[in-house]
């Protein structure tokens, strides 16, 4: 997953913390969720081929011990105010529906980048668009952003400046 570039909010400027709606909840992953994480992305992981990048086979060969270590470094980053990673839950959080992700960016006019998967058990409620829509309207609501790509969806992989390339 691309991480960009530093400052992504300042230090006075407020995270949101949540998205409620009827079906799902959108709040922090958090360690303890590190579990239900992995089994939503073992079980929709041909859902998330290419989110991160169009080459990108993540989750394939993520070991439990892998995704708890992504988890906890999420929840560090979160902390840091770094960038930031939501869990998308059911009500009673005990279904992971997906995740989405908060970070900075380089693409050229844009404030951040927002990447987000559902899992197989937001497709198989009828409940992947509503999330998608949600999010979106979230993201352009409560958080402090001009611009927000969407890199793969609204966005081409090919706007996305490769890792590595700062001051190019």
């Amino acid at each position: 997953m691309p991480f960009e570039t530093p400052d992504l909010l300042g230090p006075s400027e407020p995270v949101p913390d949540r998205l409620s709606a009827n079906e799902f909840l959108l709040r922090p992953l958090t360690p303890t969720d590190a579990e239900i994480d992995y089994e939503a992305v073992t079980e929709s992981g041909d859902r998330l081929h290419g989110i991160f990048g169009p080459d990108d086979e993540w989750p394939t060969g993520l070991t439990p011990e892998q995704n708890r270590i992504d988890v906890c470094w999420h929840y560090k980053e979160h902390q840091r105010r770094d960038a930031f990673t939501y869990g998308m839950f059911d009500p009673a959080e005990t279904t992971e529906l997906g995740c989405l992700y908060v970070q900075p960016t380089r693409i050229e006019g844009y404030d951040a980048a927002v990447y987000y998967w559902t899992a197989a058990a937001a497709v198989e409620r009828g409940l992947a668009d509503e999330i998608e829509t949600a999010c979106r309207e979230w993201v352009a609501t409560e958080w402090p952003f001009g611009r927000v790509a969407y890199p793969g969806r609204d966005v081409s992989w090919q706007a996305v400046p490769a890792a590595g390339t700062e001051g190019d």
